[in-house]
């Protein structure tokens, strides 16, 4: 053996050594790092408008993309988080601990009592497998949405790395990818591909699709509010991937909730919530698509509800972000894979 290749082998042992250490050293953190360098992917394009419009003062821009991302996203969805939890957890004690059935659950086996009048039983699922149902979802909610709070919120010293990730990943971030196009075997060219293609995946996916679905999931809980359907948040969040499923979208959600108004004789609020339905929940999926999808890498709505679910038992709720990147990041790479082979051949 060569002293060439003796030198290359002890290179290689100590730099796979130290990235095992580091792997250990960051394993606790990865959670934190992911979410901000996700964060700063989605909204880098804004932090390029603040530094533009600050005359490229980049760490005025990152401190005040980083602020409102604070308000407007971090502490509204910490918020939120709190009341589906507290509603999900009160409903699934009332259900199981309790014996009887409240809110939305209580009006749709009202619903089933009626329709049961009417057909035979055998079309009509019956009160105790609804109930079922509802458990085992409500269990799957409160199990998985516990752990998003560790791995986000959980506490404040992870809030506050956050925070500051996000500050720097802004900063850094070209240098980031300047550091990353270096190392990779792959021509340069093939490299801006990936990323700029891997960027556009993830706006499909996160600022496209789970952002429709949220605001989909958002008004249907406006509208449960508004019209005296219980568990708004709860509800509104179903609703929400719902709206991922083909076909069936919100309606999962919406038509049980307006019949139920109708059939116990709320015929005012039944023609209110079903005009909401109909006009701000369902056309609003069409109307944010053209404005998020145009020119967007095209990702179905099923192949996003997958990879949410997947990630999510796979990787606990932090799942509901790693999922879809780890797709968008497969599509990204699936683009450029026959160039890079076709480039390998020449």
């Amino acid at each position: 053996m060569s002293q060439k290749t003796t030198q290359k082998l002890f290179l290689a042992s100590i730099a796979l050594g130290l990235l095992t250490l580091l792997f250990f050293i960051l394993k606790p953190y990865f959670a934190v790092i992911f979410i901000s360098a996700v964060f700063a992917i989605t909204f880098y394009p804004l932090y390029q408008k603040l530094t533009q419009k600050f005359n490229d003062r980049p760490k005025l821009a990152a401190a005040m993309t980083t602020f409102l991302i604070l308000i407007f996203v971090v502490i509204p969805l910490t918020i939120l988080s709190a009341l589906l939890l507290k509603e999900a957890t009160g409903l699934y004690n009332t259900l199981v601990l309790g014996g009887g059935s409240q809110n939305f659950v209580s009006q749709i086996n009202i619903l089933i009592e009626k329709a049961n009048a009417f057909l035979p039983t055998s079309l009509v699922a019956d009160q105790a497998s609804l109930e079922s149902y509802i458990s085992n979802l409500l269990n799957w909610i409160i199990s998985h949405f516990d752990s998003i709070s560790v791995a986000i919120l959980g506490g404040i010293l992870n809030f506050i790395l956050m925070i500051i990730a996000l500050y720097y990943f802004f900063i850094y971030g070209d240098r980031i990818k300047k550091g990353l196009m270096f190392w990779s075997p792959l021509p340069d060219e093939h490299d801006e591909e990936f990323i700029e293609t891997l960027k556009s995946s993830v706006d499909a996916v996160l600022r496209g699709r789970i952002l429709i679905s949220i605001v989909q999931g958002a008004l249907i809980g406006v509208g449960f509010f508004i019209f005296g359907i219980g568990s708004p948040v709860l509800w509104g969040f179903v609703g929400g991937i719902a709206s991922l499923v083909p076909v069936l979208g919100t309606s999962v959600v919406t038509v049980p909730a307006v019949a139920y108004l109708f059939l116990s004789g709320h015929t005012a609020f039944g023609v209110g919530l079903l005009i909401w339905t109909v006009l701000l929940v369902g056309l609003v999926d069409n109307f944010l698509s053209v404005i998020l999808l145009k020119n967007k890498i095209k990702v179905h709505p099923l192949v996003v509800l997958f990879s949410i679910l997947g990630g999510v038992e796979l990787f606990g709720m932090i799942g509901f972000l790693v999922g879809p990147v780890v797709v968008s990041s497969f599509m990204a790479l699936m683009k450029i894979y026959p160039f890079v082979m076709s480039y390998k051949n020449e």
